[in-house]
């Protein structure tokens, strides 16, 4: 079985699979017991406009998939070709090719934490 080239990044696909991801559960609906309090107006102004703030966009996942697609590409060949001769039966018994996604992962970080600690300042 060949490995095929798809839209996603090696990286974003790697990364899910061996990194679980975690899920905030849904909170719990409790009995609502409605109680007569006077509020002044200005504080319910002031709470709509906190919960209408929205978070700032993750430039991240698109940063470390620029590194991967120019300064990593030769990381990321060594690991595809690695997978596809493991996928093939060409291996020797018990590879895995960590040692290459490692590289990879590796590559990846050392070239995109300048670039993101850029965007924060």
């Amino acid at each position: 079985m060949a490995i095929e080239e798809t839209s996603t990044s090696l990286f974003s696909t790697l990364t899910s699979f061996f990194l679980p991801t975690a899920h905030a559960e849904a909170p719990e609906e409790e009995e609502v017991v409605e109680e007569v309090v006077e509020e002044e107006p200005a504080e319910e102004e002031e709470e709509e406009e906190e919960e209408e703030e929205e978070d700032p966009e993750d430039l991240a996942p698109a940063i470390r998939d620029d590194c991967e697609a120019n300064e990593c590409q030769d990381a990321g060949k060594h690991f595809k070709h690695c997978a596809e001769k493991v996928e093939g039966g060409k291996g020797w018994e018990g590879e895995d090719c960590v040692e290459e996604l490692f590289h990879v992962m590796h590559c990846v970080d050392a070239c995109a934490a300048p670039k993101l600690f850029k965007k924060l300042a």
